[in-house]
């Protein structure tokens, strides 16, 4: 991300104006894999984090509505593995 761009606070939303082609894929591609995902929080009235915005659920859910390839997700996970 670069400094003009504020850091975005959901990644859903995030994810969302990738999809519309808002955001670059490089760009999308480093965000996420810098971004500082929650715990999930599961409970009785929400059996799926889909209350959360900032999960790695989220990301999975991307790539089942398709807003996220199979390729972006792999090259997401290769980075955050580089990162450790």
């Amino acid at each position: 991300m670069n400094k003009e761009t504020p850091v975005p606070r959901s990644l859903r939303a995030y994810l969302d104006r990738y999809a519309a082609g808002l955001v670059g894929r490089e760009e999308m591609l480093a965000t996420v894999a810098d971004w500082p995902f929650e715990e999930e929080q599961l409970d009785e009235g929400h059996p799926e984090p889909t209350h959360q915005d900032n999960t790695p659920s989220v990301v999975a859910e991307a790539r089942l509505l398709g807003q996220l390839s199979r390729e972006d997700v792999e090259e997401i996970q290769l980075r955050i593995d580089r990162r450790r």
